[in-house]
C-alpha cells in the first residue's frame, strides 16, 4: 500500500505536516478533497549521564525545557542547577515520506543531559527503559507521597484573576488553534502576567515544557500559578507539589488521587476552569476572599 505523501507546514514548522484528505458533509452531495493539517507525534529519548532513561511520545520543539521539567518534575534530578550539560541532538527527523540523511544531522529525537553526582537522585522503581505515551504519566503511585514537600501557605491570589487565565492560557494556543489535537500549559504570575506557555500532544510534556522553561532560565516557581488543559491527576499534582507550585487550576476535571495528595502537602487544586466559574477542590484559603 502507497502511503500518502505529507510535507511540513510552512515558515518550517515542525510541529505539524499538511495531509491529504477527504472532506464529507452530511447534508452535501459533494466531497471534497484539500490537505489539511495533523500534528507530528514523535519519540524523544532522555539520556541521563549516559544512562537511557525515558523515551516520551511528544510533539516536536522546546526539547531542552521537556527533558529538564521532565527529569527534575519527576525526581531524577534534584535541581536544575546540577544540571552540568544538556544537549539537544540534531535538528529534525525527515517528514513521512521524505528520505533520512546519513549527515548525523536527522534526529532530533535524542536529549542528552549530565548532572552533578550530588544532583543525581534514583526514583523508586525498576530499573528499566520507560516508554511514555502522549496521553499518559509516568510516575510510580506505589511511592505515593514519602518523598514530597510541604507546601507554605504564604502566597495568595485573587479568584477573579484565577478565572480569567483560562481565556488567557486558550488565547496563547496558537498551534491548537490551527490544527487542533494539542494540550496548553501556562505559568502566571500573581498579578496575571504571562510568564510561558507551551503546548504538546501529551498534557504531561505541556506542563514539563512550561516548568523546564522557568527551571533553565532560574525562574522562581514558589510564587507563580500554572493552567492546564488536560485532566489534573496524581502525577499532575505531583510535579506542581516537587517543584513549590501553589496553585495549579485545569479547564478538565480532576481526579481521587489527585485531590487527596494536594490536600495532603498544601496544594490548591482547581478543576473546571471555564465559563467564568471554577472548583476549587482544596486550600481555598490562597484565593483572597474565596
Amino acid at each position: 500500500m502507497i502511503k500518502p505523501q505529507s510535507s511540513p507546514s510552512p515558515e518550517g514548522d515542525q510541529s505539524s505536516v499538511t495531509w491529504p484528505i477527504k472532506r464529507i458533509h452530511r447534508n452535501r452531495a459533494e466531497r471534497s478533497e484539500v490537505d489539511d493539517y495533523v500534528v507530528v507525534e514523535e519519540p524523544l529519548e532522555i539520556v541521563l549521564n549516559d544512562r537511557s532513561i525515558a523515551v516520551l511520545m511528544r510533539m516536536p520543539g522546546q526539547e531542552k525545557d521537556l527533558a529538564a521539567g521532565f527529569c527534575i518534575s519527576e525526581g531524577y534530578v534534584r535541581h536544575a542547577r546540577d544540571i552540568l550539560i544538556i544537549h539537544h541532538c540534531g535538528s529534525g527527523l525527515p517528514a513521512p515520506g521524505e528520505e533520512e540523511t546519513d549527515d548525523g544531522t536527522g534526529s532530533r529525537n535524542r536529549v542528552e543531559l549530565m548532572v552533578a553526582a550530588e544532583g543525581l537522585l534514583t526514583p523508586k522503581g525498576p530499573d528499566v527503559l520507560r516508554l511514555i505515551r502522549s496521553g499518559c504519566g509516568a510516575a510510580d503511585v506505589t511511592a505515593l507521597s514519602e518523598t514530597l514537600p510541604h507546601l507554605p501557605s504564604g502566597f495568595t491570589v485573587a479568584p477573579s484573576l484565577i478565572l480569567g487565565l483560562g481565556k488567557a492560557m486558550r488565547d496563547l494556543q496558537k498551534l491548537h488553534h490551527m490544527v487542533g489535537g494539542t494540550h496548553s500549559a501556562a505559568i502566571f504570575e500573581a498579578t496575571g502576567q504571562h510568564v510561558t506557555q507551551a503546548e504538546d500532544i501529551g498534557r504531561h510534556n505541556a506542563v514539563d515544557k512550561a516548568l523546564g522553561f522557568c527551571l533553565l532560565r532560574r525562574i522562581a516557581l514558589e510564587d507563580k500559578v500554572l493552567i492546564t488543559s488536560g485532566r489534573a491527576s496524581y502525577e499532575m499534582a505531583t510535579k506542581a507539589i516537587r517543584l513549590g507550585i501553589p496553585v495549579i487550576a485545569t479547564i478538565s476535571a480532576p481526579t481521587s488521587m489527585a485531590v487527596q495528595l494536594a490536600q495532603d502537602r498544601g496544594l490548591t487544586l482547581i478543576g473546571y476552569l471555564r465559563g467564568g466559574r471554577m472548583n476549587v477542590y482544596t486550600h481555598a484559603n490562597r484565593l483572597v476572599g474565596a
